[in-house]
């Protein structure tokens, strides 16, 4: 076998080994958009930017926020839960 051809077949190897180690339950076409202020569930399955973290949890924020500043998130009772974004916009 010469080199290229070896070379070749590894990187073809190194591809399958990814696509077959990733999870492939959730595409990224197929995330929700999280509800903007509500308490995520620690299973949600999908990236979530910029989020404001709590005690109780985090939330997806409808606006951009530098890290640091203060937010709030609403739980499902219906109080709101004060917090800090977490991760947001670098700006």
């Amino acid at each position: 076998m010469t080199r290229r051809r070896a070379l070749q077949v590894a990187l073809i190897l190194a591809v399958a080994a990814l696509f077959l180690g990733t999870d492939a339950r959730v595409g990224v076409g197929q995330c929700p958009e999280a509800p903007p202020y509500r308490l995520l569930p620690a299973t949600w399955p999908c990236p979530v930017l910029p989020t404001c973290g709590t005690q109780y949890g985090v939330c997806r924020l409808p606006y951009f926020a530098i890290a640091g500043q203060p937010c709030q998130c609403q739980a499902a009772d219906g109080t709101w839960i004060p917090g800090v974004c977490t991760r947001g916009s670098t700006r």
